[in-house]
């Protein structure tokens, strides 16, 4: 059996009280003005039958109020929840494509400019090969936590493919773009090494950015961004060094 809240409770006690007040008022006040006097019996009515009938009616029906709120505020946490889940990587947490295209686009309407960048993680088709993906897995959950712990709180990240992911962030220069892939690289290292156990593996990912001015849109920035990162893997040994099975 479950007893009623202490909401419940006061509620009902305040609601009898008040109720109790108000009859007694004006039943005496009616007998006072038709000049009857009450007997005992009567009084004794008067107090207590508010009280027989107010109490468990007060108790049903705040017990009944504090269930509906209670069902209504799961269903907005649910409801919270399945947009989060809707805006966002399963896997990593972080925006999904469809909504880091739609803030994307927010931005540029309002005429925020920033650099926008790709990040590839490099061999994670032959890391799942060689270990299964489960460590492949640890290796985009690496990736992700380095992006959001070197970018911050104010860029919108997103895991765009299984081994890409997109950013939108404050301007960036060159110089401080070199700073930033070396950061997320050494960042990305560390956080694999941790998750997977495999101490010698130094995982990395390949990273371009472009310039983008307010107007650009999406598909034009990630063909322009995709340019440069195609042009930086060209350049990568075919195996990674760990896992070249010449070594």
């Amino acid at each position: 059996m479950r007893y009623p809240s202490s909401y419940v409770v006061r509620r009902t006690a305040i609601t009898t009280l008040v109720a109790a007040c108000l009859t007694t008022s004006i039943s005496t006040g009616a007998r006072w003005l038709v000049g009857a006097e009450a007997d005992a019996i009567t009084i004794a009515v008067r107090l207590v039958l508010p009280f027989a009938v107010g109490i468990p009616i007060s108790l049903l029906i705040f017990t009944r109020f504090e269930q509906l709120d209670r069902s209504y505020r799961e269903m907005l946490q649910k409801n919270a929840e399945l947009s989060r889940r809707a805006m966002t990587d399963p896997l990593t947490g972080l925006l999904n494509r469809r909504s880091f295209i739609e803030q994307f686009k927010l931005a540029q309407s309002i005429g925020v400019g920033g650099t926008f960048i790709l990040a590839d993680i490099d061999y994670l088709k032959q890391i799942n090969d060689r270990y299964g993906h489960s460590v492949g897995d640890e290796a985009v959950l690496a990736a992700s936590a380095a992006l959001m712990r070197v970018l911050g709180e104010d860029a919108l990240i997103a895991r765009i493919g299984g081994d890409e992911f997109c950013a939108f962030v404050a301007r960036i220069d060159g110089k401080n773009f070199d700073m930033l892939r070396r950061r997320v690289n050494e960042e990305t290292m560390q956080e694999f090494r941790k998750r997977s156990g495999l101490g010698d593996y130094a995982l990395s990912m390949t990273i371009s950015q472009q310039r983008c001015r307010p107007g650009m849109s999406f598909k034009d920035m990630l063909v322009r961004t995709d340019r440069d990162l195609y042009r930086f893997k060209r350049n990568r040994p075919v195996h990674a060094p760990a896992l070249d099975p010449a070594a």
